[in-house]
């Protein structure tokens, strides 16, 4: 009984060290993986321009001042930010394609890390302004905010405008190009009813930019002449092709005939 009872050990505590030297060298084989995944965001531009220039001020303290650096900050917090919003909106979809299989582990760990990480930053962000100015700590993130929000509101206006002002110019270009030449010199008539749809064009034109009526004519008879010379290059290439063809059919046929000849030739 005794024997059975120091067997049962023996066989419990030889399981017990193998499972431990597995469990042992799994996490850290596990450990030095994560280690060397790669950083979810591989360079932070805008943090390493703050502290060059914080490097810069305590060599050179005439060089760089606090409103410079203060621009600096207010630049690295706004990257901070956008990075916190891709990483807000990854942040639910991740583990359910990893849990799908539709993504690696070790991808869910570099996540992870990078959003430690960017906590991390934005806390020293936080710190960086308070100590440039009592208070400002607070405040920081907000500023940086509403300047991104700024940002984005102005490229999207600009990109309107410029839309709005390419469809105004193909809208002239397209209606010029319909016309007759007659037409076209009616429409170039003051008083005319061509006349008076060209300068419903005109006006759209010169409102978008607040831009002249002539600049905007400018442009727009600009466009019209690229779009000929592209009409015209397109029809030359056509001319070209079809030439060589007749001249490619004229030797094939001349080549026929000589052969045809010497075939007789030969049966005579």
């Amino acid at each position: 009984m005794a024997s059975g009872t120091g067997m049962l050990l023996v066989y419990i505590v030889g399981w017990g060290i193998v499972f431990g030297t597995f469990v042992h060298y799994y996490h850290k084989r596990k450990a030095v993986a994560l280690a060397k995944l790669e950083a979810w965001y591989p360079s932070h531009p805008e943090r390493d321009i703050y502290y060059s220039l914080l490097t810069l001020q305590k060599s050179q303290p005439d060089a760089v001042s606090n409103e410079v650096l203060k621009a600096a900050l207010i630049r690295r917090a706004m990257t901070d930010i956008m990075r916190a919003v891709e990483v807000q909106a990854n942040k639910a979809t991740l583990p359910t394609l990893v849990k799908a299989g539709a993504m690696s582990e070790e991808f869910l760990h570099q996540f992870n890390a990078a959003e430690a990480e960017l906590n991390a930053e934005m806390v020293s962000v936080v710190q960086e302004a308070e100590r440039l100015q009592k208070g400002w700590g607070n405040g920081i993130m907000p500023a940086a905010s509403e300047m991104i929000n700024s940002s984005r509101l102005r490229e999207l206006r600009e990109e309107m405008l410029k839309q709005s002002f390419e469809a105004a110019n193909c809208r002239r270009s397209v209606y010029m190009e319909d016309l007759s030449p007659v037409e076209r010199e009616k429409a170039t008539t003051d008083g005319t009813s061509e006349n008076q749809a060209l300068l419903k064009s005109d006006v759209l034109l010169s409102s978008i930019f607040n831009m002249p009526i002539g600049e905007a004519n400018k442009i727009a008879a600009a466009a019209h002449a690229k779009r000929q010379a592209e009409a015209e290059a397109q029809n030359k290439e056509a001319s070209v092709a079809e030439t060589e063809d007749e001249e490619a059919s004229v030797a094939e046929t001349k080549d026929e005939d000589a052969q045809a000849e010497e075939e007789t030739a030969a049966a005579a």
